[in-house]
């Protein structure tokens, strides 16, 4: 009897609490709309989802049929060194949505120069690609292609994928690099540095485990795209 009545107590208090949570969800959202600017076109709705985060991302992407994710992201205290959290690397890693995600004190301006880090090795499809394609119209934004490999020459199956690259980019400005490097992280790093113009990072989410090894491990050097520049993920749909 006793055990019932702790277990009611329990459940009720529970649901109190859930009740100031989404209240004071509510209220937050609402005075957040009230403070961003207002855009022509642009429409905001407000979301409060008693759930664990992942699955309530699943959910809405599929109720809403959302096509773009945006996230502010911030790596986990005391590793200033991983590039994002938690809550964005399960939204890359096990959502089919494409996802923009923005470090922490990232202000926006038009992408000028938008790095496309590729091992040449994706069968391209320009449906994958249509919305990077969008974003350098939208800002006339340079697409600088970089090859990151320890081998010198592309074999036929890499020449032709980067022959598809060229066509669906052939309207936009763009150009090729190579970099001969067996740490993908540090060539990455070092071609950002080098240009200093690059506003964003877009890549193909295809190989999960190079993602977890790029953006989740700690590390002990410090690379700088990391803090500070976007990255917009693209996922790869034609498995």
């Amino acid at each position: 009897m006793a055990n019932e009545e702790f277990m009611e107590n329990d459940l009720s208090q529970l649901a109190v609490l859930e009740g100031e949570l989404y209240d004071a969800s509510i209220k937050g959202m609402k005075d957040l709309i009230k403070e961003m600017p207002k855009y022509k076109g642009h429409q905001f709705e407000t979301i409060s989802d008693y759930n664990l985060f992942g699955n309530a991302i699943k959910t809405k992407i599929k109720e809403n049929k959302i096509d773009l994710i945006i996230m502010g992201t911030k790596g986990a205290t005391g590793a200033k060194e991983v590039f994002m959290g938690s809550n964005t690397g399960d939204v890359i890693l096990k959502t089919t949505c494409n996802v923009i995600a923005v470090p922490e004190n990232n202000r926006f301006k038009p992408p000028k120069e938008i790095v496309f880090p590729t091992d040449f090795r994706i069968d391209y499809d320009f449906v994958d690609l249509a919305p990077l394609i969008s974003l350098a119209e939208k800002y006339d934004s340079v697409i600088r292609i970089l090859h990151l490999s320890d081998m010198q020459e592309l074999d036929e199956e890499q020449n032709e994928n980067k022959r598809t690259l060229a066509s669906f980019f052939i309207n936009i400005k763009h150009s090729f690099h190579t970099l001969s490097n067996t740490d993908f992280e540090e060539a990455l790093n070092c071609f950002t540095q080098s240009r200093g113009d690059i506003d964003m990072i877009a890549i193909i989410a295809r190989h999960y485990t190079f993602f977890q090894r790029l953006f989740f491990r700690p590390k002990v050097q410090e690379l700088s795209f990391h803090t500070r520049i976007p990255l917009f993920v693209l996922h790869h749909l034609n498995e």
